[in-house]
């Protein structure tokens, strides 16, 4: 979180700085990224940088692999930050856009056992009514990121713009931890359970080592 208020606060100083010679742009963004707003300087005919802040929180539902009784309601939350370089090499609005992504992405959610026995996993019945798993998964906080775009040429004149842009990032591998909960926290077996059921959420999340990019956008250069 930290990394990414540092990064909103540079790209407002740049904005300041970047004013006094006209070519500052400001705008917001929405897409999978989230909603946020993004600020431009234009240093060349064919170049220029973004910073740009986006976020969104959503409810959302998983298991894991392995025939578990239980399902984990909890929500996805989504920050991230983006310090990118954009290079129209023909001088006009098709752009290559290269940077790096600050994430402070999580997704937490909790499953509880509301029969008389649950399944955990291949082992039936192991836990009891009232257990409670809380699962949390991060990704790396840092991440590089390719995409190409359509957006203001930075030789245009200022005025209202219109922005797209396509790309990925690499997310890295998932930091999974599930906590049991209960009565069947002191038991051996179930503890062993409870590691295989950590290692099916990450192994579901690896299966998405990329996170897709596409982001709307509308900003004014002054």
């Amino acid at each position: 979180m930290k990394k990414i208020q540092w990064l909103a606060a540079a790209g407002l100083v740049g904005m300041a700085c970047g004013a006094q010679a006209g070519n500052v742009g400001v705008g917001a963004v929405a897409g999978t990224l989230g909603v946020g707003g993004q600020v431009s300087y234009a240093w060349t005919e064919r170049v220029q940088t973004r910073v740009m802040v986006a976020g969104a929180s959503a409810d959302v539902d998983f298991d894991a692999d392995g025939g578990s009784d239980l399902e984990y309601s909890g929500n996805v939350d989504l920050l991230h930050g983006a310090l990118l370089v954009d290079y129209h090499p023909f001088g006009g609005v098709f752009r290559l856009t290269g940077g790096v992504m600050l994430n402070d992405d999580k997704i937490d959610g909790s499953a509880t056992c509301e029969q008389l026995a649950c399944d955990l996993g291949d082992n039936e019945g192991i836990l009891v009514r009232g257990d409670r798993l809380d699962a949390t998964a991060r990704y790396d906080s840092v991440s590089p990121y390719v995409g190409i775009g359509w957006g203001k040429s930075p030789s245009a004149e200022g005025g209202l713009g219109f922005s797209a842009d396509i790309g990925v990032f690499y997310l890295g591998d998932p930091d999974v931890n599930v906590e049991l909960r209960g009565a069947s926290s002191t038991n051996p077996v179930v503890r062993d359970a409870v590691e295989e059921e950590q290692d099916g959420i990450r192994e579901d999340l690896d299966k998405l080592p990329l996170y897709p990019v596409v982001m709307l956008g509308v900003d004014y250069r002054f």
